[in-house]
């Protein structure tokens, strides 16, 4: 018997752990990379430059799928609270954890609905199954299992010569999982609304 649902949910966790198992492996390397382009000068332009191609894979995402007005004004909003929480983020560097654990949380949110029977339209998932009172809540859960990884990548960084352990960016990576997720749940919540009507 299989551990996964479908293909697709495999796919998700698959990815999932590619994500982290890079993060955690580029930690080191990583590192050597950012002082090179801060000492041309080139730190800032370059991270707001990810940013933007995030931007526009999401944007193209949403777009892609006929967002209907709900969605647009979400769209709106997210990129909304983007740029506030990329205010927050005073050291340019750290705004890269938007992108890195926010596809973590992204991408655990997604199997867990593959897996719990959310991308389904029905309330109690695929084929009538009942869903256990904690399967009602993919994206907490995501959250929780994207936040345990940042905490990982800091563990990771404790041990190297070159990094630091910062409760702050461990606070950061669960901050910018769960800012995803949230989006993603909301969205889900919309298009389910749109699709009964």
């Amino acid at each position: 018997m299989s551990r996964f649902r479908n293909h697709r949910e495999r796919r998700l966790w698959l990815l999932a752990a590619v994500v982290v198992l890079f993060i955690y492996a580029s930690a080191y390397f990583v590192q050597f990379l950012l002082d090179a382009l801060r000492d041309r000068g080139l730190l800032a332009g370059t991270i707001w430059g990810a940013m933007l191609v995030g931007a526009a894979a999401a944007a193209a995402f949403f777009v892609r799928q006929r967002p209907g007005r709900w969605e647009v004004a979400l769209l709106v909003a997210a990129a909304g609270a983007y740029l506030l929480f990329l205010r927050h983020l005073t050291i340019t560097q750290e705004r890269i954890h938007l992108l890195e654990y926010g596809a973590v949380g992204g991408l655990v949110y997604a199997a867990l609905c593959e897996r719990w029977g959310h991308a389904g339209a029905t309330a109690s998932g695929p084929a009538g199954a009942v869903r256990r009172w904690w399967q009602r809540w993919p994206a907490a859960w995501a959250i929780l299992v994207a936040g345990a990884a940042g905490w990982g990548d800091e563990l990771v960084q404790a041990l190297l010569p070159n990094r630091v352990y910062d409760l702050r960016d461990v606070a950061t990576n669960a901050e910018a999982a769960a800012l995803l997720v949230v989006v993603l749940a909301t969205r889900r919540k919309l298009r389910a609304t749109a699709a009964i009507e």
